[in-house]
């Protein structure tokens, strides 16, 4: 295997071990301290959130991750079905939790965060079930999470 093999794969797992360790940790405080704060009793509880300073912070927080984690990895994922690097398969399974967890917020997050108000819209919707919203949203988080959990735990994987 030649070195450059090496030194890319450490170094794509390395950046993964950082953004899903951002990713994660805003994840968990926004799951365990602000959800609960807006999801409480919707749609009240997420009208009066829209009012908040934290309401606008935390999809500025994402957006500056999300661009980096989609570009780490689809280059991890290449990398891991190019070469033959040690740790190849946890790469693989690091770069694919990062793939999915993006393909599961511009398919799901993106438009339920429009329809609750979270997010600009060019929907004239202007009567979402809020309720159902949130019950959709809360059971999504939950597989978000998992998947930034394994794919730290992967990347932690790949680099040792």
């Amino acid at each position: 295997m030649a070195a450059l093999d090496i030194v890319v794969t450490h170094a794509l797992a390395w950046a993964l071990v950082l953004l899903f360790a951002l990713v994660l940790g805003g994840q968990a405080f926004d799951t365990f301290v602000l959800v609960p704060i807006w999801s409480e009793h919707p749609p009240e509880s997420v009208d009066g959130w829209l009012g908040t300073p934290a309401a606008n912070g935390v999809p500025r927080y994402f957006m500056r991750l999300l661009p980096p984690l989609l570009v780490v990895s689809l280059a991890a994922l290449a990398c891991g079905l190019l070469t033959r690097a040690a740790g190849r398969g946890w790469l693989l399974g690091a770069a694919a939790c990062g793939v999915a967890h993006l393909a599961l917020v511009r398919i799901f997050f993106v438009p339920t965060n429009q329809a609750l108000g979270f997010l600009p819209s060019q929907s004239g919707d202007a009567r979402p079930d809020k309720v159902r919203l949130v019950a959709d949203w809360l059971r999504w988080n939950s597989v978000r999470l998992a998947l930034d959990l394994v794919g730290l735990l992967a990347s932690v994987n790949a680099v040792s």
